[in-house]
């Protein structure tokens, strides 16, 4: 069988030379767009963040006498200050900040998982969501499901800076993959409980679980998929 083309070169050669051509071609390609990405991502962290709600930058917490409660379907109802919370394992999150109305943000954050902070109360086995709430009223919920990916963290530090006030100092929910209204900020209170829970933004309709690639409002979600929920205050 002829092998051969173009002189005493095989044919599989030619074929295996194309091929890696193209392959060499597909990998600079995607290095060259992961490069740009990364740059992008670089220069949009020199900017400042986005800022949403009533006076941030004056809502302070003393740190000396934060604390933060855990409590609900635990074990081990827990009251934790700032340096409770710092000394445990801290991990980083590049996570963009994405807010319902349009605004997204790069960051890098640097916290606590929220896994391991719930974790040291023991939760019930009949736990299935976490509740946040700060001290002014507002509140959003995770799956405990999601915060066991070990995802999410309480964050305390912004591009390597502690976090400033108006970004939820002394600790801010940061939840990768989820809508800005999940990343509640000056959090004082992480309750689990045995059911969903319409927070701030859910009772007015957003989606529950906040996916960024799922719908925005609970009644888009395909008949069938929608959560129960306890409305917020219950």
């Amino acid at each position: 069988m002829e092998t051969r083309a173009n002189g005493n070169r095989p044919l599989y050669l030619r074929v295996l030379g194309i091929v890696g051509i193209i392959v060499l071609a597909l990998f600079t390609t995607g290095v060259v767009l992961g490069i740009l990405a990364l740059l992008r991502r670089a220069e949009a962290r020199r900017k400042p963040l986005h800022v949403f709600g009533e006076d941030p930058a004056g809502h302070v917490i003393d740190a000396a006498s934060y604390r933060l409660r855990v409590w609900g379907k635990v074990s081990e109802e827990l009251s934790l200050t700032l340096e409770d919370v710092q000394t445990m394992p801290a991990e980083e999150r590049d996570a963009p900040l994405s807010c319902v109305v349009g605004s997204t943000d790069y960051a890098t954050w640097r916290g606590v998982p929220i896994r391991d902070v719930i974790q040291a109360a023991a939760p019930r086995t009949d736990a299935t969501h976490v509740v946040f709430r700060d001290d002014r009223g507002f509140s959003s919920s995770l799956s405990l499901e999601y915060v066991q990916t070990g995802k999410p963290i309480l964050a305390y530090e912004l591009n390597g800076k502690p976090l400033p006030p108006e970004h939820g100092r002394p600790l801010r929910v940061v939840a990768p993959d989820k809508w800005g209204y999940k990343w509640v900020r000056w959090v004082t209170s992480v309750e689990l409980t045995d059911r969903g829970y319409e927070g701030t933004y859910e009772s007015s309709g957003w989606s529950l679980d906040g996916d960024l690639n799922g719908p925005k409002l609970e009644s888009e979600k395909p008949k069938g998929q929608a959560e129960a929920a306890v409305p917020a205050g219950q």
